[in-house]
């Protein structure tokens, strides 16, 4: 059985979640400052509640909200260039059903 979170507050009623969409990304492209883009800066706010990429460049993270509880899950990825990286980020708001999925799944030890 499923662990379902409980949200406390309504998301568009947050002063965190309501500067966030339901999707979110960025890119930074090295030597290509001028085109880099970044997650808004109320995502620095989230709270890492469970880490499941340890040993890679590459994070799998769930992120929650600490004023309302909204669950977020964060991602990065890089494509490796010869003449540097191009790297991204994505930040999705989850369900309650989604998030306690993730709850439930063990972290990689």
């Amino acid at each position: 059985m499923l662990d379902i979170p409980r949200v406390e507050r309504p998301s568009d009623q947050c002063g965190v979640c309501s500067s966030l969409a339901e999707h979110e990304s960025a890119v930074q492209k090295i030597g290509r400052p001028d085109d880099d883009t970044y997650l808004p800066a109320a995502s620095h706010d989230l709270i890492v509640v469970k880490d499941f990429e340890l040993h890679g460049s590459r994070r799998l993270q769930l992120r929650r909200c600490p004023q309302c509880g909204t669950y977020y899950r964060y991602q990065t990825d890089y494509t490796f260039l010869v003449n540097g990286t191009e790297d991204e980020e994505y930040l999705t708001r989850l369900t309650a059903e989604q998030a306690a999925e993730y709850l439930n799944r063990p972290a990689p030890a």
